[in-house]
């Protein structure tokens, strides 16, 4: 006999920043007193047929389709929360209705490649029968809303930012996150970098091991500049903690789904520069409230450059006023918020008053 539960959370986690959200998401729940299980793929065997974007999505959706029949088997739920659009785009349909979907962006967004009208199809056919959209942030980017054209209610839910401890003494350090680093702009971040006059000052690029790095450059017909250091693939708490005494946060995507490594920069005290990246990036209207001129004015590694050394350029009185407003313009961020949204917001729909 399978055991209830309040939540079946469908948690691909194909990315070390989709786990930390999906554990900050299960955590609010069960302070909230819900019992929640996750299923979560393997990949053992479908990781070895993702090759290009279509393949990609498709074996997600797949490997969450046969994730979430196995958790069915031994939890009942009372509702499912799927964590990608992915996760739905291949799950039988009286498994969808009444379902909610939590997500950065969904794929129709940027999938220009062929393929893109099967995905966008299979999107369609996943959010549709939701109960309810749940886009990351603290409000849902107007074009999110314009890509999801179908009647759902739209509730945003922030991924938490916790475990910074800002210091007030910063290193000479710019901190990059290269995960992907076609996606994040790895080339750019490191031409921007050659063209600025950065002093003393190094950079620090997590994320990624340094081969691969060292690889991806040469194959950019760029050389590794002398200056670099490769922190590479970092846990949650030591990526956090280089953030916390990082003095920039250098970031250059050429498309960003949602940009959590910002807004912790940002709540961690660096200041951000960054390029104008297109996508729902959380952080970029934060970093041009804060200052619009380490906005870099385009896609460009010279613009990119000239940001830069605006942030070298700030007096410490002016880093600290950045510091404070960051502080306090992150501040909703919170474990506390996300718990509020779905205590008022969510959980009345997907599981009646309670």
């Amino acid at each position: 006999m399978p055991a209830a539960v309040d939540i079946l959370l469908v948690s691909p986690g194909t990315t070390s920043g989709w786990r930390e959200a999906d554990r900050a998401l299960a955590d609010a729940m069960r302070s909230l007193g819900l019992s929640v299980a996750v299923a979560r793929p393997t990949f053992r065997l479908a990781r070895h047929l993702r090759r290009g974007i279509l393949a990609t999505d498709l074996v997600e959706a797949a490997a969450s389709r046969r994730a979430a029949s196995q958790a069915l088997g031994t939890h009942q739920p009372r509702a499912i929360v799927f964590s990608t659009v992915q996760a739905t785009m291949l799950q039988p349909r009286r498994r969808l209705r009444g379902a909610a979907v939590r997500f950065d962006a969904p794929p129709s967004l940027n999938r220009r490649t062929a393929g893109a009208r099967l995905l966008r199809m299979l999107e369609r056919r996943g959010l549709s029968r939701a109960a309810l959209l749940l886009p990351y942030g603290l409000r849902p980017a107007e074009q999110i809303r314009d890509a999801i054209d179908v009647d759902a209610s739209m509730i945003s839910l922030p991924v938490p930012i916790e475990g910074l401890n800002p210091l007030r003494q910063r290193q000479p350090i710019a901190l990059a996150y290269a995960g992907n680093p076609g996606k994040k702009g790895l080339d750019m971040i490191v031409r921007a970098w050659e063209q600025a006059d950065c002093g003393e000052r190094r950079l620090v690029v997590a994320g990624i091991a340094a081969n691969r790095g060292r690889a991806f450059l040469r194959g950019q017909a760029i050389a590794e500049p002398p200056a670099i250091e490769w922190a590479g693939v970092l846990g949650a708490a030591r990526f956090r903690a280089l953030v916390s005494r990082a003095e920039l946060f250098l970031s250059a995507s050429r498309y960003e789904d949602y940009g959590q490594s910002q807004l912790e920069a940002l709540a961690g005290g660096a200041l951000l520069v960054t390029s104008p990246s297109p996508g729902p990036y959380e952080a970029l209207g934060l970093a041009r409230e804060l200052d619009a001129n380490l906005v870099a004015a385009d896609m460009q590694p010279a613009s990119l450059a000239a940001a830069l050394e605006e942030a070298i350029g700030r007096a410490p009185q002016q880093r600290s006023s950045y510091r404070e407003r960051a502080a306090a313009l992150t501040a909703a961020y919170s474990a506390h918020e996300l718990r509020r949204r779905l205590r008022r917001d969510v959980l009345p729909v997907l599981l009646g008053d309670r």
